[in-house]
């Protein structure tokens, strides 16, 4: 993953229903004592990102290796992992690495590189042993599967995929599958999920919660407003996966959609703080903040307010945590 994620989640977003779920709209209150959180990083982001949020956190997902051209092998881990994996440990916490079909020459995930891989069983044979050494050499715990923009031609070879990585590591590494999010549960098999048959050798689903509306794809709206969330959250436990292996993916960064009409783009919590001033208004309906500016820029952003009260919604609805993108972007997670 070479580009911050956020900006490649929004396609699949666009247009979902909203559906008969209660919402949360009140300050978080319930405990949230067993609700785990991992936090993701971008490599090249900094190890100093992991202290002040630590103590919140129960893993890091570092990010990241990507499929090569041929389908057959991995790119290399970022120089940067390691120092981000030493970091983590040091504060007890479980590491992940993040691997995907991110295609640098396309600045977009490739289904064909994927269909590469999933279709030979040679070509996953050799990048399950890659992956193996990659976990090990880098000390990480496991591995975290973020392919995207599949088909439903991929169910059968992602199913396999998944089957031959968990059987070729060891019992104790995890393996984690990060999927954008739909309004239906049907609408995973038609990206490629076999839900029931992933279950088996995933320990952890998610779902990534964000990027309902973005500069690039959508007019002004929320990064994924609680209405949204809460109808994506409801299609995906209707997919049958345990609730204990449900992490709703939450965004901690900003969008911008500028009043002239040009590209919009990413900014940190504090950048968006910084530029909206006296502007900013808590939206109580979406638990966002947004902000229109003097040239009629808007702003959108989703900080430590809103993690809050998804925190309460995540425990309410019994699923085993939350998924932080991305700790460098973002206020500290307390």
């Amino acid at each position: 993953m070479h580009t911050p994620r956020n900006f490649r989640n929004g396609l699949v977003a666009m247009g979902v229903a909203a559906l008969a779920v209660p919402l949360l709209v009140s300050s978080p209150s319930a405990t949230t004592a067993g609700l785990l959180i991992e936090g993701y990083l971008m490599t090249g982001s900094g190890a100093q990102y992991i202290a002040p949020s630590a103590s919140a956190l129960s893993l890091v997902g570092i990010d990241g290796v990507n499929l090569t051209s041929t389908g057959a092998a991995v790119t290399a881990t970022p120089q940067e992992a390691a120092g981000l994996v030493t970091a983590a440990k040091s504060k007890g916490l479980k590491t992940e690495l993040l691997f995907g079909n991110f295609d640098a020459s396309i600045s977009d995930f490739s289904p064909a590189i994927a269909t590469k891989l999933l279709s030979s069983t040679v070509n996953r044979k050799a990048v399950v042993t890659s992956l193996v050494s990659k976990v090990a050499e880098g000390g990480f715990d496991g591995v975290q599967i973020d392919l995207e923009s599949l088909n439903s031609s991929h169910k059968a070879g992602l199913t396999k995929f998944l089957a031959e990585l968990r059987a070729a590591l060891p019992s104790a590494s995890t393996i984690s599958i990060a999927l954008m999010a739909t309004d239906t549960a049907a609408g995973y098999a038609d990206e490629g999920f076999d839900m029931s048959a992933l279950n088996a050798s995933v320990g952890r689903f998610v779902l990534m919660a964000y990027d309902q509306h973005g500069p690039t794809w959508t007019d002004a709206g929320p990064v994924g407003g609680t209405p949204w969330v809460a109808s994506v959250l409801a299609a995906f436990i209707a997919t049958g996966v345990p609730k204990s292996k449900i992490d709703l993916g939450v965004a901690e960064y900003a969008y911008t959609w500028p009043g002239d009409g040009t590209d919009g783009e990413q900014l940190t919590v504090a950048e968006a703080r910084a530029k909206a001033g006296n502007r900013a208004t808590w939206d109580a309906t979406q638990q966002e903040w947004t902000a229109t500016l003097a040239d009629g820029t808007v702003i959108w952003w989703s900080d430590a307010k809103t993690l809050g009260l998804r925190k309460t919604y995540a425990t309410r609805q019994g699923v085993h945590g939350l998924a932080v993108w991305e700790l460098s972007l973002g206020d500290p997670i307390s």
